[in-house]
């Protein structure tokens, strides 16, 4: 796992990552205004904003998306990856150990058109989900998780 704190003034684009509640993964379906991977279902995370951590990106956008509070004690694993949207960049991966949470703790956002919970094993095999993030989760599932 790389140390969070060794990247807080590193360059890269943005974050995603699994939030578990118990053995299942937060999800949700994409919405059709966003212009990449519309319609398609999404780990949580996205894209930084102005000096934020990897971490920090990460928590404000799992608060954004799932109204969830994530603290860097809650990150198992984490990795670095070349970014997709901005080609050239770095971001990031992170896992969250199984949060104590309910299904009722959940606030959706406006990202998105639906949330679920599901098997991170099911994640893999759903022909609407995003292949590059597929990898990363099959990668992490595998325990090969190491930069790029």
């Amino acid at each position: 796992m790389i140390h969070l704190d060794t990247f807080k003034k590193v360059e890269f684009s943005g974050t995603k990552g699994l939030v578990f509640l118990k053995d299942k993964i937060v999800v949700y379906r994409r919405d059709s205004k966003t212009i990449n991977s519309p319609g398609l279902i999404d780990l949580p995370g996205g894209g930084r904003e102005k000096n934020e951590s990897p971490f920090d990106t990460f928590k404000r956008e799992v608060m954004e998306e799932f109204g969830i509070r994530v603290t860097e004690k809650e990150i198992i694993s984490s990795f670095r990856q070349n970014g997709h949207v901005n080609p050239g960049t770095k971001s990031f991966f992170l896992v969250t150990k199984s949060l104590d949470l309910s299904v009722e703790d959940i606030v959706f956002g406006d990202e998105g058109t639906e949330w679920f919970l599901m098997m991170p094993e099911d994640f893999l095999s759903r022909a609407d989900g995003i292949e590059r993030q597929q990898k990363r989760v099959e990668k992490y599932l595998s325990g090969k998780m190491m930069s790029e």
